[in-house]
C-alpha cells in the first residue's frame, strides 16, 4: 500500500482533533488494541468493518470478531472493549456519527 504524505498528514490530523473521551476515540483505541491484522488480511478486516457501518447493531458482534481474528483474546482487548461502554449498540454508533459530523479538518 503506497500512502502520500498528504494522506497520512491528513490522517493523522483527523485523529488529533478526535476528543478523547468520545465514542469514536473509544472505538479507534480498540482497533489499534487488537492484533487482527496479524493474521487476517487487510481486505478481510475492510469487509468486516464495512458490514458494521451499514448494521450499527451489529457492534458488539464485531467487536468480538475482530478480538478473535488471531485466536488471542488479550487482557488489553478485554480492557478496550470494557472502556466502549457499550450498553446499546444502536444509541453508541449513532453518537459516534454525530461526533464525526461534529469533526472539522
Amino acid at each position: 500500500m503506497k500512502l502520500d504524505k498528504f494522506v497520512f498528514a491528513q490522517n493523522m490530523a483527523f485523529l488529533i482533533s478526535i476528543p478523547p473521551e468520545s465514542n469514536l476515540a473509544k472505538l479507534l483505541a480498540f482497533c489499534l488494541t487488537t492484533k487482527a491484522g496479524k493474521n487476517t488480511p487487510g481486505t478481510k478486516i475492510l469487509e468486516m468493518t464495512y458490514d458494521l457501518i451499514e448494521n450499527p447493531s451489529k457492534l458488539p458482534y464485531w467487536t468480538q470478531d475482530i478480538m478473535g481474528q488471531d485466536l488471542d483474546y488479550t487482557t488489553e482487548e478485554w480492557k478496550a472493549l470494557e472502556n466502549l461502554g457499550i450498553k446499546n449498540a444502536h444509541d453508541f454508533m449513532a453518537t459516534l456519527w454525530q461526533e464525526l459530523e461534529k469533526l472539522s479538518l
